[in-house]
């Protein structure tokens, strides 16, 4: 479990800290919070923060199209698998289990690439996850039990 220990600056002594137990579940207030996060990047610090407190390890990727090479090209084949490609990959060491993830901010749309990739990829059997805000409860509960709970 994560413990924060509270105030840098305020205690004097070491022994004027207290200790503050993160919260594991959402007030009313939070969650409509969270469910109304308009931007990408907003949602994606939201569901990065769940990622730490469970103790998950993960990685961004950003500018796919210029990094990685596909099998097949748009200009030959009409499509790119590295364009469709997830945002995140996470995986726990403690439950020997990883997925992907594409975030998506409220209004988000899955560009044409994803629509087909995303799809093949599930089909080839990797687990990939499309999070929208309105998804936060599934998020929370991956994170928190594991791809079974």
């Amino acid at each position: 479990m994560n413990v924060v220990t509270r105030g840098l600056a305020f205690p004097r002594t070491r022994a004027q800290a207290y200790r503050v137990v993160p919260r594991h579940t959402l007030s009313r207030a939070q969650t409509l919070l969270v469910e109304s996060m308009e931007g990408e990047d907003e949602w994606t610090r939201w569901v990065v923060s769940r990622a730490r407190l469970w103790d998950w390890d993960g990685w961004h990727l950003r500018l796919s199209e210029g990094v990685i090479q596909s099998v097949h090209s748009e200009r030959f084949d009409g499509y790119c698998e590295g364009k469709g490609l997830p945002d995140w990959e996470f995986w726990s060491e403690a439950r020997h289990q990883s997925f992907r993830a594409e975030l998506k901010g409220k209004r988000g749309t899955l560009s044409r690439f994803q629509k087909r990739t995303l799809p093949s990829m599930r089909k080839g059997g990797i687990v990939v996850f499309e999070w929208w805000p309105r998804d936060w409860a599934m998020v929370e509960r991956v994170f928190r039990y594991g791809l079974e709970g």
